[in-house]
């Protein structure tokens, strides 16, 4: 795997789901970030600016989720997995805050976004649900999660999804694909070492599935409700070509 910004190359570890590897990154190229940065395409922009909303957050709780299972974990390669796990949450989460920054510069709402998401889904629907599934519903909706972002990465390298990116966006969206195939099982597996509930894994990818598309789609119609550019006729423009 490489990645090529305007100011340096660099070539990096290859993937792999045997030993996944953190990888410091520094995304300095997107200081003059386009604001529908996906090949002039608000539709798909948007979709991916829904995606900045939910990771920072999101990496934090799949760290939570993991790390307070660790302690259970025997198998010394999965051990060892999840310190890499860790690691490389921490990376997307900071990445991915940066692009906030540079959102909320371009006039984006994302803080009151971020809050939203923050009581809504972390505060509010998951400890009631937590309450009728036990502390390790959170687990389950990370493995969950991770099979969503995981599929996302394939789909991401397979058909170059990526490449209409501007920049160091694209480098982003590359490397964070990448990272999310390389640790893909290590939540579920962590799950599968501590709960043997069907029931538990089931209903926590039913949450995990609301949370991905549900705030998803919410996110994507809010900022393009809010983006000064788009009126209904480019609306459908930039659906219908995305």
């Amino acid at each position: 795997m490489s990645t090529e910004s305007k100011s340096k190359k660099r070539t990096l570890k290859p993937i792999d789901a045997r030993q996944p590897t953190v990888r410091k990154m520094d995304f300095d190229g997107m200081s003059d970030l386009p604001e529908h940065y996906f090949a002039g395409n608000s539709f798909v922009t948007h979709i991916i600016n829904a995606y900045h909303i939910l990771f920072p957050e999101g990496e934090r709780f799949f760290i939570k989720s993991v790390k307070a299972y660790s302690d259970q974990v025997i198998d010394s390669q999965l051990q060892t997995n999840i310190k890499a796990f860790i690691g490389q949450e921490v990376q997307h989460g900071k990445e991915h805050e940066k692009v906030l920054e540079i959102l909320a510069r371009q006039g984006r709402p994302v803080e009151r976004f971020v809050r939203f998401f923050e009581w809504s889904a972390f505060r509010m629907m998951l400890p009631f649900f937590e309450f009728f599934f036990g502390k390790k519903l959170k687990l389950s909706v990370t493995a969950g999660m991770e099979h969503y972002t995981a599929t996302m990465g394939e789909i991401t390298l397979r058909h170059g999804f990526h490449e209409n990116a501007f920049g160091d966006m694209r480098n982003l969206l590359l490397w964070h694909a990448c990272e999310e195939i390389e640790h893909k099982s290590v939540a579920y597996d962590v799950l599968r070492t501590v709960s043997n509930s069907y029931t538990l894994r089931i209903f926590g990818f039913f949450l995990a599935s609301w949370i991905f598309w549900g705030y998803v789609v919410f996110f994507q119609h809010w900022f393009l409700l809010t983006d000064p550019e788009i009126g209904w006729k480019r609306y459908f423009q930039d659906m219908n070509s995305s």
